[in-house]
């Protein structure tokens, strides 16, 4: 009997040993897919506390955003800009007040070393407004950085254009709108054409209103060809008369070592125009200056 039991006692002790090895290894099989889960979860967990510590960190970087353009008028109290990457216009402009500027090397500039030409960044809260209006006004910019000087391509034609608005006066007599051809010029993307427009509207505006009876009235300025505004019934093209506006044309070629030739005419009708041949744009350290070729009169 004594054997009887040590037998009984022995086959219950390899049965406890077996049944604890099946539950060590359910056990270890447990922690092991509990501990699978306990990487996933809490990668998930710490990307997203990460995240938001990174995002506390940075918040002073969060809360700034950066826009490059290239300087188009500049005064002591406002830069009016073309914003990189806007297909249809990018003018904006803002205030030189609590601004600071840097050149390329990080030495701090006054607001008035901007020149027109010059590329630049500048730095605005992200919580900055912009003023719906056109140009558009953006507000809360603190920051301004030059990156490079480039020519005044606008600014240069805007010249020509006074020149040639300011020529032969008759033609412009009572006229409300004033049509600019640029679609044989080389040297002007879609954007300066509306930025160009847009100055040369406001030049003509702010001259008939320093006139003493306040000029002919509101003159809209459009870009337009020939053909458009014959096909607007803008134009008599029987008559070949414009009869409320005028039409500058101007034709250019490319930029090539600071310089370009250009021809540029005034049209009223078949009987009131002016223009030049042979024309040449030079540009020396970004600023553009002019010479008119050979006059003609029809």
């Amino acid at each position: 009997m004594k054997k009887i039991k040590e037998k009984k006692r022995g086959g219950i002790f390899l049965y406890t040993l077996a049944l604890c090895l099946v539950l060590l290894t359910g056990c270890s099989s447990i922690q092991r897919q509990s501990g699978g889960d306990k990487r996933t979860e809490p990668r998930g967990n710490v990307s997203s506390e990460v995240g938001n510590t990174s995002r506390e960190d940075n918040e002073p970087a969060a809360r700034e955003f950066e826009i490059t353009g290239k300087v188009i008028t500049a005064d002591e109290n406002t830069i009016l800009f073309l914003q990189d990457g806007e297909e249809n216009g990018g003018l904006a402009d803002f205030g030189t007040s609590d601004v600071l500027f840097y050149d390329q090397e990080g030495t701090e500039l006054e607001a008035k070393a901007l020149r027109p030409g010059m590329r630049i960044a500048l730095s605005a809260a992200a919580d900055s407004t912009s003023v719906e209006r056109y140009p558009l006004g953006i507000t809360g910019v603190h920051k301004v950085r030059v990156l490079e000087q480039q020519n005044d391509v606008v600014g240069l034609y805007l010249d020509i254009l006074k020149a040639v608005y300011g020529a032969d006066t008759a033609l412009n007599d009572k006229i409300t709108i004033a049509a600019l051809d640029l679609t044989k010029e080389e040297n002007l993307s879609k954007q300066e054409k509306e930025a160009l427009r847009y100055l040369f509207w406001s030049y003509l505006t702010n001259a008939q209103e320093s006139l003493p009876d306040g000029g002919s009235g509101h003159i809209d300025v459009m870009l337009s060809t020939w053909e458009e505004l014959t096909e607007e019934g803008l134009i008599d093209k029987e008559n070949l008369d414009f009869p409320e506006g005028i039409l500058i044309t101007i034709k250019a070629g490319q930029i090539k070592n600071d310089s370009f030739r250009f021809d540029v005419e005034k049209w009223r009708s078949g009987l009131g125009a002016i223009g030049y041949d042979s024309c040449e744009g030079t540009f020396e350290d970004g600023a553009g200056t002019y010479r008119l070729g050979a006059a003609w009169i029809s």
